[in-house]
């Protein structure tokens, strides 16, 4: 029979439960949790009928996304081995995240509580979401039906650049793919950069969800300089990420309905505002005409023919002026030592000249004045007046448009050519067409 030492026998039993209890994944609840200054962890996992301890050493629980607490349970994944000083067999933990849905919405409640304390959340820091942007940046996965469903919706809607960032939207390297994927887009020169950002998952379980709850995503989305629309799962699931982006899509095909308009629909707004503006211009137009046409403006006619009459004297007495002063200086010329007849001469050519060029400009000003007050006179409102016609006005004078208005005013103007006659209407026995 072969002998064994106590050492030799520990090493031989640890080697063999440690080759046949590998990669073990143990559903359990934490108790018992110590934390030494080594920073490893000691505790024990146990379920309604057995305990075992375990361990989790300082350079694996660093690397976790969640800390251990006493009474919650986890889902783990490590092996056997045993500790010889103890003659006792021990779980080692090299993986774990929180199992069953209620410690996990505890986890986020917590998490949630944390973020928006700091101002993540906050309604006044969301940034603008472009109506038209030139550049969509999309980070998703490049695989499924996500990605192809939203790029089919905007180009039926109104196609625009698209800047795919290929990221993984589920398991432990999601999160980080998904932080690295905004800092990215964040980072690119600014005429390459995208105008809006949309982060976009499919529908699944609550756990498949996780990765858009992390902490670090909901800081990524509150810090980026892009706008960023949140489009993960159905519409009935909600995660840190949508409190933290600027606007919250139901579903990733309701975010590319939201990033762009319909363009047809664009078209037909605009089409019915530029009609709107239309007739407001022309409602405008009308309202100035009638205006123009009331007995506020006097009579066009009058006007004209009185600036006309000043005009002629103006220029008479221009003309009259500059024949005295061209006859005193004819006065001067003649006593100044020179031949009469040449200085009789050159005063007569340049008077000539002068005259001609006063009296042509003198003309052509004055018809141009004459033919644009005939064409104001035969636009003027006295001219209809004169054939048997009135229109109507208010008290103050001004113009009435319609029969319905002028049953609302108890005294009316009936404005003829040559003057004006109050009448008062009876609005209860009008009729009105």
């Amino acid at each position: 029979m072969e002998e064994y030492t106590v050492s030799r026998l520990s090493a031989l039993i640890k080697r063999s439960i440690e080759q046949n209890f590998d990669n073990i994944q143990l559903k359990a609840e934490v108790s018992a949790l110590t934390i030494p200054a080594s920073g490893h962890l000691y505790f024990s996992l146990k379920d309604a009928d057995a305990v075992i301890d375990a361990v989790c050493w300082k350079g694996v629980a660093q690397k976790q996304k969640i800390k251990l607490e006493n009474g919650v349970e986890i889902r783990c994944v490590g092996q056997v081995s045993t500790y010889p000083m103890k003659s006792k067999y021990q779980f080692i933990v090299e993986q774990f995240e929180l199992a069953g849905v209620g410690e996990l919405l505890k986890l986020l409640e917590e998490r949630k509580k944390k973020l928006e304390a700091e101002g993540l959340f906050d309604p006044s820091k969301k940034k603008f979401i472009p109506k038209l942007p030139k550049l969509i940046g999309i980070i998703t996965s490049p695989t499924g039906a996500v990605i192809k469903d939203m790029l089919h919706r905007i180009r039926q809607r109104f196609p625009r650049e698209i800047l795919l960032w290929p990221v993984l939207v589920q398991g432990v390297e999601a999160s980080e793919q998904i932080v690295k994927a905004i800092e990215g887009m964040n980072s690119l020169p600014e005429n390459k950069r995208p105008d809006v950002l949309i982060v976009a998952r499919g529908g699944g379980s609550f756990e498949d969800l996780m990765p858009f709850n992390e902490e670090n995503i909901a800081r990524a989305v509150a810090k980026s300089k892009i706008p960023i629309i949140s489009a993960i799962g159905h519409e009935t699931d909600v995660t840190l990420i949508d409190y933290a982006a600027d606007l919250r899509a139901p579903t990733p095909t309701a975010a590319a309905e939201f990033v762009v308009p319909e363009k047809i629909k664009l078209q037909a707004d605009l089409n019915r505002i530029f009609s709107q503006l239309n007739i407001v211009i022309a409602s405008y137009l009308e309202r100035k005409k009638l205006f123009l046409r009331s007995n506020k403006i006097l009579n066009i006619q009058g006007i004209i023919s009185e600036k006309i009459q000043r005009t002629d004297w103006i220029f008479d007495r221009v003309a009259s002026e500059t024949r005295n002063f061209l006859a005193h200086k004819k006065i001067r010329l003649a006593k100044i030592a020179i031949p009469q007849p040449v200085i009789k001469e050159n005063i007569n050519t340049v008077w000539q000249k002068l005259r001609f060029s006063f009296f042509s400009e003198f003309e052509r000003s004055k018809n141009s004045f004459l033919i644009a007050a005939g064409s104001i006179e035969s636009n003027s409102y006295v001219k209809i007046l004169r054939k048997g016609f009135a229109f109507v006005e208010s008290e103050k004078s001004a113009p009435i448009a319609s029969a319905q208005e002028a049953a609302n005013h108890s005294t009316l103007n009936l404005v003829f050519a040559d003057g004006k006659l109050k009448v008062s209407p009876r609005p209860s026995q009008a009729n009105l067409f």
